[in-house]
């Protein structure tokens, strides 16, 4: 049974592949892969002893395959983040069940666990196509992101849902937890989002929103990519505009160290670091 003093964290990875961004589909080398920074993420969880949920694009599974069946035996979670990475409301209803039904199969298939949960790509979904999310048979997302006048995010309405506590929320058993962000010069900023830490200037910037942030909430919920801990350099994309270059570029070598500090950062504040399945669980018992 939860209990509503503790504080939970889930520090997730989105396991797609560098090409697979928004801004580089079409223009970047999809022959070349820096999916070893899933491994790499496996391992410095290990080393802490924690676990957490990693949202696996079923079109990546096989090339991960191994990884997928490491992480299931080290005690972390296998969940789905779709098929393409395509954002759900760019896909017709049927169009977008077929791909869901699909992707779920495909990772119960390797990790030979039912999948229950699920994270839109890009956070674009809206509540229809959250309806069959909920009847495919999944029994938690984290596909909301607080976050107004993003292109892509989509506009996910939880007004009818109960709050369970801080950013979780429950409607007929499926539970829904929302990305963290903080106010800053009045707009949210997603102090959930590995680009958001590796973009913004960690001592000056971020590391204090992140301290703002966990010194009053009870929950927080990260979420990284393979790439943002490859030890593989990502290749130059011709044609993609500056601002594109440095989304995809700046920090990535110091997003390792960065993660350790933010561990600290939640075990010093007594921060139970768990998964999403497992919190899920907690909430609905």
């Amino acid at each position: 049974m939860m209990n509503n003093s503790n504080k939970y964290a889930v520090l997730s990875m989105d396991v797609e592949d560098w090409h697979q961004l928004y801004y580089l589909i079409g223009k970047a080398d999809t022959s070349y892969s820096m999916l070893d920074g899933f491994k790499n993420y496996v391992d410095i969880l290990n080393e802490s002893g924690l676990k957490t949920t990693f949202f696996v694009l079923s079109s990546v599974a096989e090339e991960v395959k191994d990884t997928i069946k490491y992480a299931v035996s080290c005690g972390h979670e296998i969940a789905c983040h779709g098929k393409n990475h395509t954002r759900p409301v760019e896909l017709s209803l049927n169009d977008f069940e077929k791909e869901l039904i699909d992707a779920k199969a495909c990772l119960e298939d390797i990790c030979g666990k039912e999948v229950i949960g699920y994270r839109a790509p890009c956070y674009g979904i809206d509540n229809e196509r959250y309806e069959i999310v909920k009847n495919v048979g999944f029994k938690y997302s984290s596909s909301k992101m607080d976050v107004k006048g993003h292109p892509l995010y989509g506009e996910l309405d939880l007004g009818d849902f109960e709050p369970k506590m801080q950013g979780v929320y429950v409607k007929d058993n499926m539970v829904e937890f929302a990305l963290s962000t903080q106010e800053f010069l009045g707009k949210n900023i997603a102090v959930s989002g590995g680009g958001w830490i590796r973009l913004l200037p960690w001592h000056l910037l971020m590391k204090p929103l992140l301290t703002k942030y966990l010194n009053n909430s009870q929950t927080y919920s990260l979420y990284i990519h393979p790439f943002e801990l490859s030890r593989v350099p990502m290749p130059k994309v011709e044609g993609i505009g500056l601002l594109s270059n440095i989304r995809a570029r700046r920090g990535l070598g110091k997003q390792e160290s960065r993660m350790e500090e933010l561990i600290e950062m939640l075990l010093k504040r007594d921060f139970e670091i768990t998964t999403f399945g497992e919190l899920a669980e907690k909430v609905i018992m």
